[in-house]
């Protein structure tokens, strides 16, 4: 039973479907329905806040505030005006009033308090009140999307920007007068053709990332590129000079280039990249699927400079990186032991990881530290158009399902692309390898790669796993002769090293 003694508990809900919209602000919305609550002696227990969501969307907050008062922790919703609630329809009143009836017949009533609206649950007529009211809210809304949807398509057919430019532009006058028209940004275009150069030189996202900030160039609202934000804006539409936007009846809510009357993408603001660049960025990325992601537990992965190319001489296995005892100072001691299972090798060879490591990137530095690392890359090209005609013809798919679509027109396009993508792929396929002089001696490249990218620098100058021999002695320091690396040159010679890592880059 209810202590009439206590005051009831309200719980706030505030909305605002535009954040700027300072009339009826979150801060106002609650400073004025706080003052309602001190003025009834009610309790505030619960202040619940939707910001910059559309009142004809079902909104978690609206809901939470629903289950209070079906859970009997709040015993009033109160917001600032009923269209703040909901702009559904009779479908929010059914469930509000639901609530409020199991409420009362429970016993212990409810209350829903409108402020601005004047409307009150416990009045007789609030039913008929908040109905109408929300039809009126629902038709206000259903018009103004469709004022917003014939705006937005006015301004695809006028080739007129709106929203916020990608990175790499800057908005202008459109030359018509009216509206906004795009440039390139020169200081962002310049990171951008920066990044491209990096991935097509063979970096990783994570590594174009670190040398991007390096070079201070700074994303547009962050303090520091990562390898998930520089790939987002690499594979965009947008630097391609094309005008993208969001096809009505599309659920993915996918941006996709506007298209000619040819079907293909139409580049209307001049493009910052090429349609071969982008394409094969697009595959680098995605062929490097893990380059934003930790290891897993239970995701076996090499972690040590040498992991994979160390051998025990005893038994030839590969040797294993793991943790051995403690040393005096009380830290663990890293140590690469030979793999082979117990009583299968004569004599199990172990040494310490980091003393090997340091040893074998000296000698690896001494010889080939300066050297320039030359990368092989290599193409798939096509005619330079089959890519743009196969998401000519996705978008045009896409379309066909909008509710307005022009159906016959969208078929004798989509018969013509597809016509067009036949000749296309009948072309053979031209396979292109080219050398690509990075500008990094190996001693510069080493200074910026991961634990990865040296582990894959030094296997490029092996013939075979290093060889590790089981010491002699228990002396602390450690018989180098004991290591035995399958450099490719005994002794080396300059003309032959450089012919080799250009066959080598070619080989990979």
């Amino acid at each position: 039973m209810n202590d009439s003694r206590k005051p009831l508990r309200a719980a706030l809900y505030l909305r605002l479907s535009v954040t700027t919209d300072e009339s009826t602000s979150i801060v106002r919305q609650e400073k004025d329905l706080r003052e309602l609550c001190e003025r009834e002696g009610w309790a505030v227990v619960k202040v619940l806040t939707d910001d910059g969501l559309s009142g004809g969307k079902r909104r978690a907050k609206a809901d939470r505030a629903l289950e209070m008062l079906r859970e009997g922790a709040a015993d009033i919703i109160a917001v600032w005006k009923f269209d703040r609630w909901s702009r559904q329809g009779v479908r929010a009143v059914a469930d509000l009033v639901e609530t409020i009836d199991a409420r009362a017949a429970s016993g212990r009533p409810a209350l829903f308090v409108a402020l601005g609206d004047g409307i009150r649950s416990d009045a007789q007529t609030w039913r008929m009140h908040v109905s109408l009211i929300a039809e009126v809210g629902r038709m206000e809304r259903e018009n103004v999307q469709t004022r917003v949807a014939s705006a937005r398509k006015h301004q695809r057919e006028t080739r007129r920007h709106s929203g916020e430019p990608c990175f790499g532009y800057r908005p202008i006058p459109h030359p018509s007068g009216k509206g906004r028209a795009l440039e390139i940004r020169p200081d962002e275009a310049a990171t951008v053709r920066r990044a491209f150069d990096l991935i097509l030189s063979g970096k990783s996202a994570y590594m174009a990332a670190k040398i991007l900030n390096e070079e201070g160039r700074r994303p547009r609202r962050s303090e520091k590129w990562n390898a998930s934000k520089l790939a987002d804006v690499m594979q965009r539409d947008g630097l391609l000079g094309y005008m993208t936007h969001r096809m009505k009846g599309d659920s993915t809510r996918a941006s996709r280039p506007l298209l000619g009357e040819d079907g293909l993408p139409e580049q209307v603001w001049p493009a910052i990249v090429t349609p071969s660049e982008m394409r094969e960025v697009r595959a680098l990325l995605r062929s490097r699927g893990d380059w934003g992601r930790k290891a897993r537990t239970g995701r076996k992965v090499a972690t040590r400079l040498l992991s994979g190319h160390l051998a025990c001489a005893s038994c030839g296995r590969i040797m294993r990186a793991g943790q051995g005892d403690f040393a005096k100072n009380g830290k663990r001691v890293f140590r690469y032991v030979c793999g082979s299972p117990a009583g299968a090798c004569p004599r199990k060879v172990s040494i310490s990881a980091p003393h090997v490591e340091d040893f074998v990137a000296a000698q690896f530095l001494d010889v080939f530290g300066g050297f320039e690392v030359v990368e092989m890359r290599e193409t798939s090209r096509d005619t330079g158009e089959l890519a743009e005609v196969e998401q000519a013809i996705a978008s045009t798919a896409a379309l066909m399902a909008s509710p307005d679509a022009d159906f016959a027109a969208l078929v004798e396009r989509l018969t013509m692309l597809r016509d067009r993508r036949e000749i296309l792929a009948s072309v053979p396929v031209e396979s292109v390898v080219e050398a690509v002089r990075t500008g990094d001696t190996f001693a510069e490249a080493w200074g910026k790669r991961d634990v990865d990218g040296r582990r894959s620098l030094i296997a490029s100058a092996l013939t075979g796993p290093i060889v590790v021999s089981p010491a002699l002695t228990r002396s602390v320091k450690i018989d180098w002769s004991r290591v035995e690396i399958p450099w490719r040159w005994a002794e080396p010679d300059l003309a032959d090293i450089e012919a080799y890592l250009l066959e080598a880059a070619r080989a990979d």
